[in-house]
């Protein structure tokens, strides 16, 4: 086995991205690049794109690895992500977790993480970085990694970029990997059929003070500090980035600006200290666009772009820019690292501009994980098996992708529902999880429609009858059938969920 294989690195697109028949695309979530040697009977390396250790960090992937490999070991490439991380970005647990040379057990429950393997460059003493992509593939995919903490990716045909590129700007990811089936693998270079395509976003953000252009004159504008809203808090505003803008656009905001000049930032929380430099605060009702390419660190964005101040008839409800990771309010206690290691490489660097002095974020209290998340096995599931259908059935596999994208839609949804709506999610869920049991999973569903407009908490009923699927029928050979039925009630009604011979869910909802 080789002693080290120096990480390919991907090109970047600079005009249209690929979309023909012979081109696959993944999200490229955020984490940490990892080479994985594995060599049975002896040991697990982990090494990071720029070479360093990261064997101790990450204890609890060496027998998945080991487990699963040939006499004569196997090297992977692919990415360290926290669990999660297809629900929206989350670099501060990452960071957090790569923190600690030597987590204990409670860091590792505390703080999962996955290997997601997009490549295999030597199997049972041979190399494989001469091989197509696709044949590549094929020899990981036997390999059978279908469970944490270590993954394969799912690639899907570059066809389907547009919704792929949708689903990454909707979960924060900064963009896709994009391969060609008959690319070679280039240790150490960087290759045309392998590319990186950025996802580009454009959201409602909120103007909450500027950066004077001569701080001898504050009425001169020469970037805007920039905020969103806070869920649950009306008024209040997390700093999310600054934003230059061009001259003919500063002389149209200074008048604006100097008419809502306040004293005391509107910002929850610190502004970092190079953008707080001579700052004017302002108070924040106007509505622009910025443009930008992905988050910094969970709560900045990357490489904005100003397009110009919104009319309050164009503003919309479900466009503001939320940052996937809002900057914390308190820190959490630090676990000692037994010894100093070094950082492991992650893409992409934070811009030092942008750089905070902020806290480390406080861990979720136990029992307060939002049950509108999708759960990680199931994205992934879902993801092999729309990939399965491509070939067999690409009409049902684009439908079943569709209904994915709708589906993960309604999990990150912002404010109410009602259950019309969630049965609608329950519905383009169920229709994914028969896609992978076939006839094993039976569905009965009796909600008369009368009940549709009444009031429910998105995610609600799913993850009722997510839990009856996983649970009751998942475990079960001959699998079983899935019953949901509501029925009204003074007030409101009753939804109950019964699996088989399992304790009926009863969950009631206020009208």
């Amino acid at each position: 086995m080789p002693a080290l294989v120096p990480p390919m690195q991907p090109g970047t697109v600079t005009g249209d991205p690929p979309t023909g028949s012979d081109w696959v695309v993944e999200v490229a979530w955020t984490g940490h690049r990892c080479i994985a040697y594995v060599e049975p009977g002896r040991r697990v390396r982990l090494l990071s794109g720029a070479g360093n250790s990261m064997s101790s960090a990450y204890p609890e992937l060496a027998e998945p690895l080991l487990r699963r490999s040939p006499p004569g070991g196997m090297v992977l490439d692919g990415t360290l992500v926290a669990r999660g991380e297809e629900h929206a970005v989350r670099p501060r647990l990452i960071a957090r977790r790569s923190a600690r040379h030597r987590p204990s057990e409670a860091t590792i429950r505390r703080i999962p993480v996955d290997f997601q393997i997009a490549d295999l460059l030597w199997l049972d003493g041979h190399s494989t970085t001469g091989l197509p992509y696709a044949d590549r593939r094929a020899l990981l995919d036997r390999l059978g990694f279908a469970s944490p903490p270590v993954w394969i990716t799912s690639p899907l045909p570059a066809t389907e970029i547009d919704t792929m590129l949708a689903i990454a700007e909707q979960k924060g990811a900064d963009g896709l990997h994009a391969r060609h089936l008959r690319g070679r693998y280039h240790p150490g270079g960087r290759s045309r059929f392998w590319l990186r395509v950025p996802v580009t976003r454009t959201r409602q953000v909120l103007v909450g003070g500027w950066t004077p252009a001569d701080p001898h004159r504050p009425e001169t504008v020469a970037t805007l500090l920039l905020g969103a809203p806070v869920e649950d808090a009306p008024g209040a505003l997390h700093y999310i980035g600054r934003v230059g803008v061009s001259l003919g656009e500063r002389r149209r905001l200074a008048a604006a600006l100097a008419e809502r000049e306040q004293d005391a930032p509107p910002f929850v929380g610190a502004v970092p200290t190079l953008a707080a430099r001579n700052a004017r605060w302002a108070r924040p009702d106007l509505v622009g666009l910025a443009e930008f390419s992905g988050w910094i660190g969970g709560d900045r964005m990357r490489r904005p772009y100003w397009r110009g101040l919104l009319d309050a008839a164009d503003v919309h409800e479900d466009r503001w820019a939320r940052p996937p990771e809002p900057a914390p309010a308190a820190a959490a206690p630090v676990e000692p690292a037994s010894e100093p290691v070094p950082a492991p490489e992650s893409e992409p660097e934070p811009e030092p501009e942008e750089i905070s002095a902020e806290p480390a974020a406080p861990e979720p209290a136990a029992g307060t994980t939002e049950v509108r998340r999708l759960e990680q096995h199931f994205v992934y599931n879902s993801l092999n098996t729309i990939a399965a259908l491509i070939r067999t059935d690409p009409g049902r596999a684009r439908d079943l992708l569709i209904g994915f994208a709708d589906l993960s839609r309604a999990a990150d949804q912002v404010g109410g529902s009602t259950l019309g709506d969630e049965l609608a999610a329950v519905h383009g869920y169920l229709q994914l999880e028969q896609a992978r049991f076939g006839r094993r999973l039976r569905v009965t569903v009796d909600v008369a429609p009368t009940l549709h407009p009444i009031p429910v908490t998105p995610m609600q009923i799913l993850a009722a009858v997510r839990d009856a699927v996983q649970r009751d029928i998942e475990p079960r050979p001959e699998g079983g059938l899935l019953t949901l039925a509501a029925r009204p009630v003074e007030g409101g009604c009753e939804v109950q969920v019964t699996s088989g011979s399992a304790a009926a869910r009863t969950i009631r909802l206020s009208s």
